[in-house]
């Protein structure tokens, strides 16, 4: 019984995936906190393609 625990408590083959998941969710609260910062900027952006876009169209 000892030496499964001993076993278990040694094993590291899952280590990985909690390593990722502290990456991933570290770059998501980063992306959370830094998006809404660019969304005029981004809005902005695409409505000058649209409005390019329009002004093509109908010329």
């Amino acid at each position: 019984m000892f030496a499964e625990l001993k076993k278990f408590l040694g094993d590291e083959s899952g280590q990985d995936f909690g390593e990722y998941a502290l990456i991933f969710g570290a770059i998501g609260v980063i992306a959370m906190a830094v998006i809404p910062q660019f969304r005029e900027a981004v809005i902005n952006a695409f409505q000058t393609g649209i409005d390019a876009l329009n002004m093509a169209s109908s010329g």
